[in-house]
């Protein structure tokens, strides 16, 4: 038998995890569902009603908050001092648990909640249609998912990798460190510019403008719509595109492959 990964000793792991996620983070679960039923009646209440891509919006928020808090209730304890030592003595590899916690952490647990919004979305929509605006996926929202989960699984890879990384108050830290890298990289960039000198970043933004289309409607130039079907067609726009996604996917496997090392290396 393999000791790197075997399909059977990875499903029987596998399955012992999905068995704990309710017990360990359903109550969350749903919570989360019925604060967003609780956030659509309030709303309706004082009068409002809810576009597709306004609910959405409002359900990707949700997503994001119950991702990232997922990794410190369903594998908390993996570097804990005492309770950890139950996880390293597993009998499955380190490159199975990495696995796990992944599909755990995110195709599950995302699929829960996603699925769980829905249906919350999905019942208020056929009570009163009328302040629903319509059905909740279209080409638009539909896009905009795809895309809130690609960035949405970059940023649970660094809450997956805090939470190894810390052995308390993982997401506080977490998110302190990532606050802290964020301000770093801003004076770099600070750094940069006053190198560069700021005649020429205004001559190379002027260039960048030059390439967008003259009749810019102030008010719908943050309109995600509008920035598919006409900003996105720039070049200098892909290319940012582009080189986003590449950082992100960068960052992303850097992370899992850290928490891959402290899996292995960990000390109790």
């Amino acid at each position: 038998m393999s000791n790197l990964f075997n399909i059977k000793r990875f499903y029987a792991f596998f399955c012992k995890e999905l068995r704990e996620l309710p017990g360990n983070y359903g109550l969350s679960i749903l919570s989360t569902i019925g604060g967003y039923l609780f956030c659509l009646l309030v709303m309706m209440m004082l009068g409002a009603s809810f576009s597709p891509f306004t609910r959405m919006t409002i359900i990707m928020v949700f997503v994001t908050i119950t991702i990232i808090a997922a990794p410190s209730k369903l594998h908390g304890n993996v570097n804990h001092p005492r309770k950890g030592l139950a996880y390293i003595l597993l009998p499955v590899s380190t490159l199975e648990k990495t696995l796990s916690m992944f599909v755990i952490n995110f195709l599950c647990t995302t699929l829960l909640i996603v699925a769980g919004l829905f249906a919350a979305d999905m019942l208020v929509f056929l009570i009163v249609p009328s302040r629903m605006e319509g059905f909740l996926l279209n080409d638009t929202t539909a896009l905009f998912m795809g895309e809130e989960i690609i960035e949405l699984f970059f940023l649970q890879s660094i809450f997956i990798l805090g939470n190894m990384v810390f052995k308390r108050q993982k997401v506080v830290r977490t998110f302190i460190s990532l606050l802290g890298i964020v301000f770093l990289f801003g004076l770099v960039m600070l750094l940069v510019f006053r190198i560069i000198g700021l005649e020429n970043i205004e001559r190379f933004a002027d260039t960048i403008l030059a390439e967008f289309p003259k009749e810019i409607d102030s008010w719908n130039i943050f309109s995600y719509r509008t920035f598919n079907s006409t900003y996105r067609n720039i070049p200098i726009i892909r290319n940012i595109i582009i080189v986003s996604y590449s950082v992100i996917g960068l960052i992303t496997a850097a992370c899992w492959v850290g928490v891959y090392r402290l899996i292995k290396t960990t000390k109790y």
